[in-house]
């Protein structure tokens, strides 16, 4: 979580459009891996983490606020950032 927020602090500089999508395909790779169905707290945790990361850093950028918490998500909503969901477990796995 931690490099997370460091990349999106190094990134707050750019244009939305190029680092955006990025962060999309990171998000969904986090979603892939750890999405078990007994791991949706820690996931959600990660996304709201995420959320509050861009939320103060993108209000960085200027002297007054970009961004409140409703144009906030309708600029999510643009780009495909959705909050992650975990599903139903489709392989029966003997370890678990």
């Amino acid at each position: 979580m931690e490099a997370l927020y460091h990349w999106i602090k190094a990134k707050r500089r750019e244009r939305l459009r190029e680092w955006l999508p990025t962060l999309k395909r990171k998000l969904q790779g986090f979603q892939n891996y750890f999405g078990l169905p007994d791991n949706s707290r820690s996931l959600s945790r990660l996304y709201s983490y995420v959320l509050h990361s861009i939320h103060k850093w993108l209000n960085r950028r200027s002297q007054r606020k970009s961004y409140n918490w409703n144009s906030l998500k309708e600029m999510l909503g643009y780009f495909g950032l959705k909050p992650p969901r975990v599903y139903k477990r489709s392989i029966l796995v003997d370890w678990y």
